[in-house]
């Protein structure tokens, strides 16, 4: 099974991000990890399809709203 999370601590708190090199500069919170792993899984097949990490920079937000997520990422 592929890595698509890496996690890192910074002052005491654990910080997340995507493990696919279109959103790895993601940082997400130990909250909302499995917004991270969506975050990969999206990246994937985005890259799959040709858009650009732009692309999905736009995209992500809509998913989460249509998904009702009411987290930072969906603002």
């Amino acid at each position: 099974m592929e890595n698509v999370l890496n996690f890192k601590w910074r002052k005491g708190v654990k910080e997340v991000s995507p493990a696919h090199p279109m959103v790895q500069n993601w940082l997400f919170t130990e909250d909302t990890e499995v917004e991270a792993m969506l975050a990969h899984q999206m990246a994937v097949v985005a890259e799959k399809s040709g858009m650009t990490a732009n692309d999905l920079q736009h995209i992500f937000p809509a998913v989460l709203r249509m998904l009702k997520n009411d987290t930072a990422w969906s603002k």
